[in-house]
């Protein structure tokens, strides 16, 4: 059995891994930190990582100005995952969002994706615990000046915490695949209209 501290240092790892990679993936399409120096223009992808807190921003002139984030959010003797969305846009239309969260999460909780004999048999809401609705799970922090963040906060179910936590592949998958890409797709479609 995982210590607590080992158990957030994995799932740190993890969101560490995915965040960098979804970069790394990402990074020819535009100016980086590294090209500002040769081509004298503002960076328009950046990552940034601190213990429990790992962020992609998008920042294309006059067309994106969005970040993503992933972050551990301890609530007392459990453990939390939060993806977010920063979105700057003023004429985003925030309820087809959550409506679109809705539908998305509410059909697919009870897919059971995993090909490993150990986890087959567990749905994505076997593992976490998320209700897709506005107040509930999720929020929506609207700033004055700032951009506004959209947050979804999945409990790790404390049944299936070590078995999880002992095996990273499994977790990065289901952080990756059901905590942030669909926010990702999501928010993209929203913005798109």
């Amino acid at each position: 059995m995982l210590s607590r501290e080992e158990k957030l240092s994995r799932l740190d790892g993890v969101m560490r891994r995915i965040i960098s990679g979804w970069h790394d993936r990402v990074k020819a399409d535009y100016v980086t930190e590294e090209d500002r120096e040769f081509l004298g223009l503002e960076p328009e992808i950046k990552r940034f990582h601190s213990t429990g807190n790992h962020l992609i921003k998008f920042s294309r002139q006059k067309t994106l100005h969005v970040t993503y984030g992933l972050r551990i959010v301890p609530r007392g003797d459990l453990i939390c995952i939060e993806s977010s969305v920063n979105n700057k846009s003023a004429k985003f239309d925030y309820d087809s969002f959550a409506n679109r969260l809705k539908l998305h999460y509410w059909r697919n909780c009870y897919e059971k994706p995993w090909t490993d004999k150990t986890f087959g048999r567990y749905a994505y809401a076997d593992l976490l615990q998320f209700d897709p609705r506005m107040g509930h799970s999720v929020s929506l922090d609207k700033r004055a000046d700032k951009a506004d963040v959209v947050r979804l906060v999945f409990q790790i179910n404390p049944r299936h915490e070590d078995e999880l936590m002992s095996r990273t592949d499994l977790l990065e998958d289901l952080v990756e695949n059901y905590c942030l890409s669909p926010l990702k797709r999501l928010y993209a479609e929203t913005f798109r209209g």
